[in-house]
C-alpha cells in the first residue's frame, strides 16, 4: 500500500524537489504553497494540492483533512518553508 506525504512551501526550490523524491518513491503526495506555482508541480505529479500558507492554522487543517480524505492517511509530513521565523528554535511560540 502507498504511503501518504504532505509537503508544505512545494513549488519551487527545495519543497519542489522533496516532492518529486517522494513521488520517485512512490509516495501519494499532498502539497501546499502559497503560490498559484503549486498547480503545475502538482499535475506534474499527480498530486493533490491547496493554496495557502503555512502561517494560517485554517490552512494547514485544510490541508490535513485533503489528505485523509484523499488517501485515507498521512505518513509523512515536510513542513518545509521559505521564510522562517528568526530566533532560537526553542523560543519560537507557535503562532509564530
Amino acid at each position: 500500500m502507498s504511503k501518504t506525504a504532505i509537503i508544505t512551501a512545494a513549488s519551487s526550490g527545495m519543497g519542489a524537489a522533496i516532492a518529486r523524491k517522494f513521488h520517485s518513491l512512490d509516495y501519494k503526495l499532498v502539497l501546499m504553497s502559497n503560490s498559484e506555482r503549486i498547480k503545475p508541480i502538482a499535475d506534474e505529479l499527480g498530486a493533490k494540492y491547496l493554496q495557502g500558507s503555512v502561517t494560517e492554522l485554517t490552512d494547514l487543517q485544510k490541508l490535513v483533512e485533503l489528505a485523509q480524505a484523499s488517501y485515507g492517511k498521512v505518513d509523512l509530513v515536510v513542513n518545509n518553508t521559505g521564510h522562517p521565523p528568526k530566533g532560537d528554535l526553542l523560543e519560537i511560540t507557535d503562532s509564530q
